[in-house]
């Protein structure tokens, strides 16, 4: 059920569907966003006033910042709403996930549910302020009619977000009698450099191996860490696995992961090929890589198993 806010003067403090901004976030986009609001216009399309609108203190956000993995690398996406004119507006706000709107489906089938959908009344002379906090892309679609009802504008705007954008943007959408108008402006902040924080190797099960084993790695992007999930064959089953190799290379933007064959344990073994399970678990300051490659070092060859170029979100 969609409901209906009624925002007067510039005291009212707005919560989204996840919560009002947290303390932390508020200040990473405070430290981000350190220019004020700058009009889209003159004066000439609202009343006479200083050039700058009131705004209420705290946007609504969209997400959860505790769930985006180094959130300094992705300064959030606002999203102004404006109106400069003499009256109150009613404004309807949907903003969904990916390049669809409302109507879109997803892979299954499904209806794609709206990650907000409200209506408010903006009064004359207000700023309404969203925080797409997740970096992903987003549909913006923003309807609002005269005062009479008797006309209604739609404006709907793609957002996109590249999971290292390390920018900071902005969508403004401006209320007048005429329509809507949308303008989007971005700039660059410092991007953080992904360095190697920790690194561990557990080895599972050695055995001998089998006309289906051989090298494989796949590789996961979680809790702000590159786990690989990997199968190394080996001279013998008693052979040991080591991390050799955890290197970035900012040039390329890239971690290189090496898993080797280590020496033999002492004792008696059975004379057969080998084959071991491991994980190995990098983690990591700064952001993720954009590419993550793996290579397994044996006595007789290195060899690149995969490479996984990362991505978040749409």
């Amino acid at each position: 059920m969609r409901r209906r806010d009624l925002l007067v003067g510039t005291a009212v403090t707005l919560c989204g569907l996840a919560g009002c901004v947290g303390s932390e976030f508020e200040r990473l986009r405070a430290a981000s966003s350190s220019a004020e609001y700058a009009p889209a216009d003159d004066s000439s399309d609202g009343p006479d006033r200083d050039g700058t609108d009131a705004e209420s203190d705290t946007p609504i956000e969209v997400g959860n910042p505790d769930d985006v993995p180094f959130l300094p690398a992705h300064p959030p996406h606002e999203v102004v709403l404006r109106n400069p004119g003499e009256t109150e507006r009613p404004v309807s706000v949907v903003i969904t996930a990916g390049g669809g709107v409302e109507s879109d489906r997803d892979d299954d089938g499904d209806d794609t549910d709206p990650l907000l959908e409200r209506e408010f009344d903006l009064p004359a002379g207000e700023r309404l302020a969203f925080v797409l906090v997740e970096p992903r892309s987003y549909t913006v679609t923003v309807r609002t009619s005269s005062d009479d009802g008797s006309n209604e504008s739609t404006v709907t705007s793609g957002v996109d977000r590249h999971p290292f954008d390390c920018v900071r943007s902005r969508t403004t959408v401006t209320l007048s009698e005429t329509g809507v108008r949308s303008e989007s402006t971005s700039s660059s902040v410092p991007c953080p450099v992904p360095s190697v924080a920790d690194t561990s190797l557990e080895i599972g099960e050695r055995t001998c191996a089998g006309r289906m084993d051989g090298h494989q790695a796949v590789v996961e992007f979680a809790d702000e860490a590159v786990i690989v999930d990997g199968e190394s064959t080996t001279p013998t089953p008693c052979h040991d696995l080591s991390l050799a190799e955890t290197e970035y290379d900012e040039r390329r933007d890239a971690l290189a992961i090496t898993v080797a064959v280590d020496d033999e344990k002492a004792g008696t073994c059975v004379d057969c090929l080998g084959v071991a399970d491991y994980e190995a678990r990098i983690d990591l300051e700064g952001r993720y890589p954009g590419r993550v490659e793996v290579s397994h070092e044996t006595p007789a060859e290195t060899r690149q198993v995969t490479a996984v170029d990362y991505q978040l979100g749409e």
